[in-house]
């Protein structure tokens, strides 16, 4: 399995960095966004080899019903279409047998005010599959099965923001996504992992995510690392782009010769492991205090 974490917010003309105010509405539409440009790279890559990750085998898991929902109105057109647009419950209960979903707590209430609030109101301007406020059940596609009924996995899964700003259960869900089709490449997109591999959730009261750290979540390879450091007003990164070896680079204001200030980066550690948070404050910490001798 496979990690992209970046600050999702970052760039742009209404760029926001961690130490500015936002939502986890605003973080998981930009990952949706980001996710939606980011698939479609498979699908031209492949036009003249095969189509391995074309004609629905790459499957867009959003972390609900409304974001897949929102993905479908905001990116039509064939070259979206050309992936399977489902979520983690969905794709969880495909896989993994009906009933296998882990679901957090409050979600059988939840969905039932929502059908309500639905098409099983009967209510004006209601269609069928209309889930209410929390997503319409057209957006999703169909799973694939073969002719005996047994499903088709996926050639590659791009998990959207699983558990970062919603029910822990999302992570323990992916891991079951990924047991059941095995052979399925799963890329999760700002999912916040190190929280799961860190046990930011205590053991003690989430011990179902706790069991997934050592036999899953230890084993992701990140493809792409970008996350922000700081401490004691020093500022840097942890960075990776795989193949390439871990980095942290520090970042420092300078003056340039017109009089505006600017930032240099400079590449202070660099490890074939992957240092720790602590470790990589440490190592910037002491770079900055080499520059200043």
């Amino acid at each position: 399995p496979l990690e992209i974490e970046f600050p999702p917010l970052l760039g742009g003309d209404q760029s926001k960095s961690q130490f500015d105010d936002f939502d986890n509405i605003q973080e998981l539409d930009s990952n949706k966004d980001w996710t939606m440009q980011f698939a479609p790279l498979f699908f031209d890559s492949t036009k003249s080899s095969g189509n391995e990750y074309i004609d629905g085998k790459t499957w867009l898991i959003f972390p609900d019903l409304k974001e897949c929902e929102l993905a479908r109105i905001e990116w039509q057109g064939s070259r979206y279409n050309a992936a399977t647009f489902s979520t983690i419950e969905a794709v969880t209960e495909f896989l993994d047998g009906e009933g296998s979903y882990n679901a957090p707590w409050g979600a059988a209430i939840a969905k039932g005010v929502n059908s309500i609030m639905g098409s099983a109101s009967g209510g004006e301007g209601k269609k069928e599959g209309d889930a209410g406020l929390l997503g319409d059940t057209d957006s999703l596609s169909a799973l694939p099965t073969d002719d005996s009924g047994r499903p088709i996995p996926a050639t590659l899964n791009l998990v959207i923001q699983p558990g970062n700003g919603g029910p822990v259960e999302d992570w323990i869900n992916c891991e079951k996504i990924y047991n059941a089709a095995p052979d399925s490449t799963m890329v999760i997109v700002n999912g916040a992992l190190d929280k799961v591999r860190n046990f930011y959730y205590p053991a003690i009261f989430f011990p179902k995510l706790a069991a997934t750290v050592e036999r899953f979540y230890q084993k992701f390879e990140s493809v792409f690392y970008l996350k922000p450091i700081s401490d004691k007003g020093v500022y840097g990164w942890l960075y990776r782009v795989y193949p390439e070896p871990w980095q942290v680079v520090l970042q420092t204001v300078k003056e340039g010769k017109n009089g505006a200030n600017y930032v240099e980066d400079t590449v202070v550690y660099v490890s074939d492991k992957r240092p720790s948070y602590n470790e990589a404050l440490s190592q910037m910490l002491e770079g900055a205090r080499k520059q200043i001798e």
